[in-house]
């Protein structure tokens, strides 16, 4: 167990505790990408576990090369690994989807931004903070959802498309409509088309776990130039 103890908390890089490390970086960085497997999220379980392997391995070589230059001047051990950060930034960037109004992919965003630092703390022998950070990550991905979902000051963020055969609808009137079925609008934008008479209006709702879709449509319904609704995740 000494041996073994003395390899897991070597300050000197060799093959042997580079593999431990790595291998923690796999389970620790598997971790959430398993839970963001579970959602159905595109970035999953192969991505997160890669990004979290390489930034280990990004730290291991800026801890490595001064090891193995010790004369060499511009070996700054954390000059490699704050690179990580930036390229990282880039891929998160990549998972932010715009459109309809709304911005998707913050959550898968921050998420890789977290399991590249869980990485390079891997990488620099820091497995304490590393778990906990990943016990913490995995905390706020599934309860986080929950208390949004089920709290009475939040809701799940929907977007509603509502089709129109008036190209001027009233917009006020469709917001009362949504908030007498308990579901909270914000911002909307909306487009006509005056040849045709026709409007489509997109709306960005909060809706509740308790709130009835079927009761929403029956209210909507009810408006006569209301055509046809749908309800985007």
């Amino acid at each position: 167990m000494d041996a073994i103890s003395s390899i897991i908390w070597s300050t000197q890089i060799d093959t042997l505790s580079a593999l431990i490390r790595l291998i923690i970086s796999l389970l620790l960085g598997g971790a959430i990408g398993f839970e963001r497997q579970l959602r159905h999220r595109d970035a999953g379980l192969r991505t997160f576990t890669l990004i979290c392997i390489g930034s280990t391995c990004a730290m291991l070589i800026s801890i490595w090369i001064p090891q193995l230059y010790p004369d060499f001047l511009n070996g700054d051990p954390g000059r490699i690994a704050a690179q990580v950060l930036t390229g990282v930034g880039f891929l998160g960037a990549g998972a932010i989807l715009r459109g309809r109004g709304s911005v998707q992919g913050l959550t898968t965003a921050a998420c890789i931004w977290i399991v590249s630092v869980i990485g390079l703390a891997v990488g620099a022998g820091f497995f304490g903070g590393a778990v906990i950070a990943t016990l913490l990550t995995l905390f706020v991905l599934v309860c986080g959802e929950y208390l949004e979902r089920f709290s009475s000051i939040g809701g799940a963020n929907r977007i509603l498309v509502v089709h129109c055969s008036t190209a001027l609808p009233n917009v006020d009137e469709l917001k009362n409509v949504l908030e007498s079925a308990g579901v909270r609008s914000s911002s909307h934008t909306y487009q006509c088309d005056f040849e045709k008479n026709q409007s489509v209006v997109t709306i960005k709702v909060s809706v509740h776990s308790r709130v009835s879709q079927q009761e929403l449509r029956k209210k909507m319904s009810e408006l006569e130039y209301v055509s046809s609704i749908n309800m985007e995740a």
